[in-house]
């Protein structure tokens, strides 16, 4: 009995486990897309009118700084404008009237394609199995050493002119294989079918290199500083964060950035757009010129009522990503996102390998438990419970239109009660909404924008390497153009496949054979060596770890000795100033009495002499009283008469005058003297 009510228990135990085998196995074998690029390139600065065509399309629209370019992407500056783009170990940088794109930008290759103009370009350093090529009309060059290279083109497309001012290329064109141009040494490459070279020392620098040195002085300034103590030298962008925030060692975290110059109330995420960038999808642009690295590497935490970035580990390769969030929102209304907080799994859009999966992650954040990230990974994110969701303002909102118009998130938000917004459910990939036009240009065109000359921009090119079959059209190889000998034709093989990059530190360049790839034998494999610096990230993260809780513990000792000294101080404080408001309640109080008695002395002399002046008016009163007495008894006198003369009239004057008159003429007459009329 026993056995047979065991029976059924083990058959559905049984089918439980094949059930489960059955999912395990359906998962694993569900088809994956290929993975995108480890790297992208940045437009990091503008100047003047510089217009972009991605991959794919048709028309040209106005570029836009921080949006991601990767192969097939072209630019074109116009007569007086400039551009910058960072990709990888190099910063490329664009003079007036200069067409350019991307043939090919991968994790090992960045192969460059330029038409007409002048390009500068600054490599840092570079690794083994890394290739650099910037292909002309006709010339492909290889760059095999870091320095400064500087490539022009002419108007017909027929001369290209190459200036290293430090470091080493290789050119190779119809008739010329494995030229090589020195340091401090000009070459000028004339014709397309058979190419011709002439050499010369490098001569002064003009505006634009002195432009190009000064950017190049900006990036080493933050050589050195905490900023490339603490960032991946491949975080693309990272040099911007050096004069637009402050870093501060964080006991949970270790050092986090902190942006110094924004809004009140800002957050991750919400001043920007969003554009469709292949083969990523939905792909976020920032608003803030220091706004790339942030924002498509390492986490954001929020730390002590502020927001603060934290930096994947350096001694790793970054890898990537379009856009580090989290997603929630109404279906078909609106689209909600906030940043993914540090040890969170980043979900791409689309299923990747598995390998790739891990990278985008460890690379940008610490992920201890890799049994977790391959749950996620397996699962697709499922129910995923996320720190910055909760944050105050951390959920940023859009209607579906203002996201796929590609338009400024800071001028369409939508508000959201916590009511509604605790009724969504997150989510760990984009919805899946389609891209509309403006969302694969970068917006609605902000005016006219002329086209470049289409016989300059889709000029072929000589390449070294051959680009993916989205960039083939634009390019021709070398044995295309020349008859080289059987001899030359079995050693180079050009048009069966592309050539492998010149060994880096060598001056002569050694190709692999076609269709084979040259290893070391004492060289680990890639694979080998992200597993070596995963587990000893670990390890350094352990002792990170110990470390901050020692410093953790001996800063809680401190504190509480901080705090009862200052309890302490306060109670002693306390004392001092009681005795001292007693003190001064004393003095104040004497000094109330003081006036008060002031006050009652000159109030008491204000009465004497009231009462002094009353009696003064009263006895002046009385002598004024006894004195009419008097006069009242005496008898009255009559008063005295006053005669009354007659009145002159005019003619007793005139009368009296002419009588005076006569009176001196006769004593004139009688004097003797004569008259006078």
């Amino acid at each position: 009995m026993a056995n047979m009510a065991r029976t059924p228990f083990r058959l559905l135990a049984a089918s439980s486990l094949l059930v489960l085998v059955g999912l395990a196995h359906g998962q694993d074998n569900e088809p994956v897309d290929a993975d995108p690029p480890d790297r992208a390139a940045r437009l990091s600065y503008i100047q003047g009118e510089v217009s972009m065509q991605p991959a794919g399309e048709q028309d040209w629209a106005p570029a836009i700084v921080n949006r991601p370019l990767t192969t097939g992407d072209r630019l074109w500056t116009e007569q007086g404008a400039r551009a910058e783009v960072q990709v990888g170990p190099a910063a490329v940088r664009l003079d007036g009237d200069t067409g350019f794109s991307f043939l090919n930008v991968d994790d090992d290759t960045i192969q460059m394609r330029m038409t007409a103009g002048v390009v500068n370009v600054r490599v840092r350093w570079l690794e083994q199995d890394d290739h650099i090529e910037i292909d002309t009309p006709n010339v492909a060059l290889s760059l095999v050493r870091p320095g400064n290279y500087r490539v022009e083109v002419d108007d017909a497309g027929d001369t290209t002119v190459v200036k290293v001012s430090e470091g080493q290329a290789e050119a190779d064109g119809a008739g010329l294989n494995n030229v090589v141009v020195h340091n401090q040494e000009v070459a000028t490459f004339t014709g397309a079918e058979e190419l011709s070279a002439q050499y010369r020392t490098l001569g002064a620098p003009d505006e634009f290199d002195s432009w190009s040195l000064e950017r190049d002085r900006r990036d080493d300034r933050v050589a050195g500083t905490q900023t490339s103590e603490y960032v991946s030298p491949d975080v693309t962008g990272y040099e911007d964060l050096h004069d637009n925030g402050s870093w501060s060692s964080e006991p949970e975290y270790g050092y986090v950035w902190t942006p110094s110059r924004v809004a009140m109330g800002w957050a991750p995420y919400q001043f920007g757009r969003w554009v469709w960038v292949s083969p990523w999808g939905w792909t976020w642009i920032d608003d803030q010129p220091w706004g790339y690295a942030p924002f498509h590497y390492g986490r954001w935490a929020y730390v002590r009522q502020r927001w603060c970035w934290v930096p994947g580990p350096r001694r790793v390769r970054a890898v990537y990503a379009p856009a580090l969030v989290g997603w929630v929102g109404s279906p078909g209304v609106n689209v909600g996102w906030f940043p993914l907080g540090p040890r969170e799994v980043y979900v791409p859009a689309r299923r990747y390998s598995h390998r790739y999966f891990e990278r985008v992650n460890v690379t940008n954040t610490l992920i201890v438990n890799r049994t977790y990230m391959t749950d996620v990974y397996n699962n697709r994110g499922g129910n995923l419970s996320y720190r910055n969701r909760m944050v105050p303002g951390a959920v940023t909102t859009v209607s579906r239109t203002a996201f796929t118009s590609a338009g400024r998130v800071g001028d369409h938000r939508v508000r959201v009660d916590d009511r509604e917004m605790g009724r969504w459910r997150a989510a760990a990939v984009p919805p899946p909404i389609a891209p509309a036009r403006e969302s694969r240009y970068g917006g609605s065109s902000r005016g006219y924008v002329r086209p470049p000359p289409r016989e300059v921009v889709d000029r072929p090119v000589v390449v070294n390497r051959r680009p993916p079959s989205s960039s083939e059209h634009f390019t021709r190889s070398i044995a295309d153009r020349v008859e080289a000998s059987q001899a030359e034709r079995s050693r180079r093989e050009v048009t069966a496949a592309p050539k492998t990059p010149p060994n880096v530190g060598y001056a002569e360049a050694q190709r692999a054979q076609v269709g084979t790839e040259q290893r070391r034998p004492d060289r680990p494999s890639r694979e080998a060596l992200e597993r070596r610096e995963r587990d000893q990230q670990q390890q350094e993260q352990e002792q990170r770890d110990r470390q901050y809780r020692q410093a953790d513990f001996q800063r809680r000792q401190v504190q509480q000795q901080q705090e009862q000294r200052r309890r302490q101080a306060e109670i002693q404080q306390r004392r001092d100033g009681e005795a001292q408001y007693d003190r001064r309640r004393q003095d104040q109080m004497r000094e109330v009495q003081q006036q008060r008695d002031v006050q009652q002395r000159e109030y008491q002399q204000r009465e004497r002499a009231q009462r002094q002046q009353d009696s003064e008016r009263q006895n002046a009163a009385r002598q004024m009283e006894q004195q009419r007495a008097r006069v009242s008894e005496r008898p009255r006198a009559e008063p005295p008469r006053v005669e009354q003369r007659p009145q002159r009239t005019q003619e007793d004057r005139s009368n009296r005058s002419q009588r005076a008159d006569e009176a001196r003429q006769q004593k004139r007459q009688d004097d003797g003297r004569p008259q006078k009329d």
